[in-house]
């Protein structure tokens, strides 16, 4: 009976690892159009997309507890945490360390195809809170097209560390949902 559990969790892991593949793929091939089309001097972005203005520059702490994994960020003199999975921020972590395995992740796979179409990552913004889930922006450059895509913060924050490009914090959301640590 045990095994026959654990046969069908690592079935649930390669479907969840498929699923994800499946996805940036399609995310890519969605977006590729844009950068075939958009030219930057008519912008598909509102300025206020590319600017910093309101934002703080962050920096990312993981863990885990349990079976839950802990993301602090730290920001101006406010932090806050949040939760997300492991997988989450066991790849967050192995990104901050450059550390890849024998076979890519997920989050590797990905910095592979944007380098390999010459897509640079500008930055990661984390934008909004909607029903105790935050909202994150994966900011994309191809020559003189930029894309700004609904990312999940985890994966933008996994995506931005293995790229060492900035990740940014609304202020308003660092003020409202951290603590204050000066």
């Amino acid at each position: 009976m045990k095994n026959m559990a654990r046969v069908k969790k690592e079935s649930f892991k390669i479907y969840k690892i498929i699923s994800v593949i499946a996805i940036i793929i399609a995310v890519i091939a969605l977006a590729q159009p844009y950068f075939s089309k958009v030219d930057i001097r008519t912008p598909l972005l509102p300025i206020e997309e590319l600017s910093t203005q309101g934002y703080t520059k962050i920096d990312v702490k993981v863990s885990t507890s349990g079976n839950v994994g802990v993301v602090v960020i730290e920001g101006g003199c406010y932090q806050l945490t949040a939760t997300t999975e492991v997988s989450q921020v066991e790849s967050i972590a192995s990104g901050q360390e450059g550390k890849v395995g024998f076979r890519p992740m997920t989050h590797d796979l990905f910095k592979d195809v944007l380098e390999s179409l010459n897509i640079d990552v500008v930055m990661v913004k984390i934008v909004d809170i909607q029903n105790n889930t935050y909202i994150g922006r994966l900011i994309l450059k191809q020559g003189d097209k930029v894309v700004s895509l609904d990312s999940r913060p985890s994966d933008g924050i996994a995506v931005a560390v293995r790229v060492h490009a900035p990740i940014y914090m609304k202020d308003e959301l660092l003020k409202t949902q951290g603590k204050y640590v000066c």
